[in-house]
């Protein structure tokens, strides 16, 4: 087995573990499709493909979804025959029949790798659906090879995005927001709503309009549009903002997890310059506290070494975070290139560190070197017991879904020295 150093990584084929092939994510796209479009209580969803395929969907539907969504879940799965001529007769009569259900007021039509290659015209299939059943069907093209569509997270921003047909023009209220956008993966726990970002903003008398995706009505979705900024607090919201920017004018700031100060303060003054609220000096503040606690980190974490184990957040950015406060990366198990990649690259290698990287869906290369790499703590989904069969430190996540903002840096600093301790992997606030 070979893995690339970091010095070597300058595509995503770079990226590899055991087996040189890419894979195109942790979990197939439709997963995406299934934790978010059941959040809708009046939506169906209706995947269409092979039985693999959609019952894949299905499955991930009962066991992930927050919202009891399984019944709202169709298979519409092909033939033999579907596979090589199509199914447009049968996709429009399953549209129909679903409905005929006076509780459904619209439905998500998902297609799949086979449905995608075979050129099976969602758009014009639910168009004339639509027409006879007077509900909208929303098409989501979720095939991996032509629609960039090489995780979940993709899903979850075309399916969001979609929800821009939902919305109606509203009167905006002023001091409201929305927030887009919100990370599934590893569990759902932590909530934006206990979240730094919105206690700074009602603090100051900024109100919440929506949380896209998140358990609601279709009237409540349709209400969107009343904000007066929409802020996007993770990268699959984008496309939505830009289509709500598009459709009904509402500005954006995207105001995403990081580990930069500069860029959270940055964030801050948008939002204040937007919003008209003087936060100023609470951003100075805690701008300021967050130095201190990384100055102080950087005493207790210098010279500690670590094996990063992926997302969430983003690991080649985390790991630069963590090399910054003079720990040393031994491995990085990645997934795919960022925007930021090259820059932080740039900043671990001019650190003097050169770690292996791996492919985060590929764990078997990792779990392999860790009896020779011996690093002083591991951070991500791994093998427990192993890990403390060999003395290694774990922390499970380095950072929780309802963390943005400064208090992201606090808490991450704060669970690597309390797993370094031997605390607990997840430290309280």
């Amino acid at each position: 087995m070979r893995l690339n150093r970091l010095s070597e990584i300058s595509t995503n084929k770079d990226i590899y573990g055991e087996s040189a092939a890419i894979s195109c994510g942790v979990f197939c796209p439709t997963f995406g499709v299934a934790v978010a479009a059941p959040l809708i209580r009046e939506a169906a969803v209706l995947v269409i493909g092979t039985a693999e395929c959609t019952w894949y969907a299905r499955n991930s539907c009962i066991y992930h979804s927050e919202e009891p969504g399984d019944a709202r879940f169709y298979a519409g799965v092909f033939e033999d025959t579907d596979i090589i001529f199509g199914s447009r007769d049968g996709i429009r009569t399953a549209l129909l029949e679903i409905a005929k259900d006076p509780q459904i007021r619209c439905i998500f039509l998902v297609s799949t790798c086979i449905p995608e290659i075979i050129g099976e015209d969602l758009e014009a299939i639910g168009q004339a659906a639509e027409r006879e059943c007077g509900i909208p069907i929303l098409p989501i093209h979720v095939a991996h090879y032509d629609r960039n569509c090489n995780e979940f997270g993709v899903a979850v921003s075309q399916t969001m995005k979609a929800m821009v047909r939902l919305m109606k023009p509203q009167r905006v209220k002023p001091g409201t927001v929305n927030l887009l956008g919100r990370n599934f993966h590893g569990g759902t726990e932590g909530s934006l709503k206990e979240s730094e970002l919105l206690r700074l903003l009602n603090e100051h008398g900024v109100v919440l309009n929506r949380i896209i995706p998140e358990p609601g009505s279709i009237e409540s979705l349709e209400r969107a549009p009343e904000a007066a900024l929409n802020i996007v607090t993770n990268e699959v919201g984008r496309e939505l903002a830009i289509a709500m920017e598009s459709q009904f004018g509402t500005h954006y700031v995207c105001f995403e997890p990081s580990f930069e100060l500069d860029k959270i303060r940055s964030g801050y003054q948008q939002l204040a310059g937007y919003l008209a609220i003087p936060i100023q000096e609470v951003i100075d503040k805690a701008h300021q506290n967050a130095l201190l606690q990384l100055q102080a980190a950087r005493q207790e974490l210098a010279g500690k070494t670590f094996v990063l184990g992926g997302r969430p957040p983003d690991a080649i950015e985390a790991a630069a975070f963590l090399t910054a406060q003079g720990m040393v990366p031994l491995l990085i198990n990645a997934y795919r290139l960022t925007d930021n990649s090259r820059e932080q690259i740039k900043r671990i290698l001019d650190m003097g560190w050169d770690p292996y990287v791996n492919y985060v869906a590929n764990p078997g290369a990792a779990v392999s070197l860790l009896p020779d790499l011996l690093p002083d703590v591991y951070i991500g989904f791994g093998p427990v017991g192993y890990l403390k069969q060999l003395g290694i430190r774990h922390l499970e996540r380095l950072l929780p879904p309802g963390k943005i903002g400064f208090e992201a840096i606090i808490w991450a600093l704060a669970a690597v020295k309390s797993s370094l301790a031997g605390g607990e992997s997840d430290v309280s606030d």
